[in-house]
């Protein structure tokens, strides 16, 4: 798809600058990468020198620049940007099609114009929602259901009875509804405990690549609206993920913790069991939670990386705080 200089300020409420011809602009691109046909956003003036010398004749700005280029005024140009890849680069098309290869149990209901490909297994009782799409392999247990307008790439397994909202996309390999990692101890011998809750995950959250989100022993474990997990991320069994919460690659959450609304845990964050976390909490990369965090706010315990030498120098003070 393209579109012309001026449907592209007219969608954005935009003011164009330098208007020299009317041309299609066909894709987005970096500074660096841009040709003729593209168009690229300028938020950091940093950049201005990389963009005098770019062959993007259109860029997207939040205040005219002192340049010889074509300008699209706008008040978020990243904003506008991300929207545009959105418009200019639509996912084909695809009718509601079920492949021959599918395996479907019995009472299974199946909503329009949904497109389920090959080898993927859906169990008895399933409900799936219209122009939802399932990709290759993925699996969908007993008495599960799935909203409208999801995409469930390649070799997603949902366990039975979880429920999945609308506007849900699972990355390829996340796993939802496996059991919480819990055993007891019976004759000096660790030993399963079967768990019989589910999960749920409400509406226009996204879970990434190999993430997992484990069912309750006994109730629910709860992934809140609008929250959007990365890659590689372990939700045990019990929790609770309050709406637009943001969990960054290889967080781990221990099981019945409750995290509030707003919340963003960066890269490996790890939380342990049975704690709180409020609303509106900013916690940095590879910090662990000890305790409940009560008040809104940046935490974080993390060392970053120092020269070894240094850093077995500074233990040793470590280790003598606190000697007479």
């Amino acid at each position: 798809m393209a579109l012309k200089i001026s449907e592209i300020a007219d969608r954005f409420n935009g003011e164009i600058i330098n208007f020299y011809e009317d041309f299609n602009i066909e894709g987005v691109a970096s500074i660096k990468n841009a040709t003729e046909k593209d168009i690229v956003f300028l938020k950091d003036k940093k950049h201005l020198e990389d963009l005098k010398n770019s062959k993007a004749r259109v860029v997207l700005t939040d205040k005219k620049l002192d340049i010889d280029k074509t300008q699209i005024v706008v008040k978020e140009p990243d904003v506008a940007f991300y929207k545009l890849i959105d418009i200019l680069y639509k996912e084909d098309i695809v009718e509601g099609c079920v492949a021959d290869s599918v395996k479907i149990g019995k009472n299974v209901k199946i909503g329009k114009n949904v497109v389920i490909k090959d080898y993927v297994v859906i169990e008895d009782n399933v409900v799936i929602g219209d122009n939802t799409v399932i990709y290759p392999f993925s699996y969908i247990g007993k008495n599960a259901s799935i909203g409208k307008n999801c995409i469930l790439y390649s070799n997603v397994s949902i366990y039975h009875d979880c429920e999945i909202g609308n506007n849900v996309i699972l990355h390829s390999g996340a796993v939802i509804g496996a059991d919480g990692f819990g055993y007891y101890v019976e004759d000096g011998r660790r030993k399963k405990i079967k768990h019989i809750g589910k999960v749920i995950i409400e509406d226009e959250v996204e879970i990434g690549a190999n993430t997992t989100i484990d069912r309750a022993l006994l109730d629910e474990t709860v992934i809140k609206k609008g929250t959007k997990i990365d890659n590689l991320v372990m939700v045990g069994h019990n929790c609770k993920i309050g709406e637009n919460t943001v969990l960054v690659s290889q967080v781990g959450i221990a099981g019945s913790c409750e995290i509030g609304k707003n919340v963003i845990m960066a890269g490996q964050v790890g939380v342990a069991d049975h704690l709180k976390i409020t609303d509106n909490v900013i916690i940095t990369a590879k910090s662990g939670v000890g305790r409940d965090i009560k008040k809104a706010g940046i935490y974080g315990a993390n060392i970053p990386a120092i020269e070894w030498k240094k850093w077995k120098r500074v233990l040793i003070k470590l280790y003598k705080l606190g000697e007479k």
